[in-house]
């Protein structure tokens, strides 16, 4: 139930005590019967718990969505930190990466196949990347390859990942 329809019905209910307590001091003052008046006074009782109880939902959901809140910018705060690192770890291997593509003397053809091969695209997807002939492609692979004296394409891929994972 939203707030404000709480907000409403303890509004009602207090009228109706409001009311309640009226109707009953008008009956105490005209001598009612006592058993009217035990009715009155236990309707009054039960109304009064029901505004209690209803506040106090009140104020234990604002206090959970507080707390909702707050857990849900300190989650946005950490993800963008995340975001950040990743943004900067990614820098740093791309530069990793960069530095050893001059180390084994890479062309810059060859360079923009190596990160092609990288990323897993096939011969034939590079190719067609590049708008070059997939022949071509193979051929810069294997001078990658025989630079970087590695036996093929699996063993440029864990060079940089076994650097990677530590």
């Amino acid at each position: 139930m939203k707030s404000s329809k709480i907000w409403f019905l303890i509004a009602f209910l207090t009228v109706i005590i409001a009311f309640d307590i009226s109707d009953l001091y008008t009956d105490v003052t005209l001598h009612a019967q006592i058993d009217h008046l035990y009715v009155e006074a236990f309707m009054i009782l039960v109304t009064a718990l029901v505004i209690i109880y209803l506040i106090m939902q009140v104020v234990s959901q604002r206090s959970a969505m507080t707390g909702l809140e707050k857990e849900l910018q300190e989650s946005k705060q950490l993800l963008q930190e995340q975001k950040s690192q990743m943004q900067e770890a990614r820098k740093e291997y791309s530069e990793v990466i960069r530095k050893q593509f001059d180390e084994w003397n890479l062309t810059a053809s060859e360079i923009d196949t190596a990160y092609l091969l990288l990323k897993g695209l096939s011969f034939n997807e590079i190719a067609e990347v590049r708008g070059i002939k997939e022949k071509s492609v193979r051929q810069q692979a294997s001078q990658i390859y025989q630079k970087a004296n590695l036996p093929g394409r699996h063993a440029f891929a864990a060079w940089f990942f076994e650097d990677f994972m530590g």
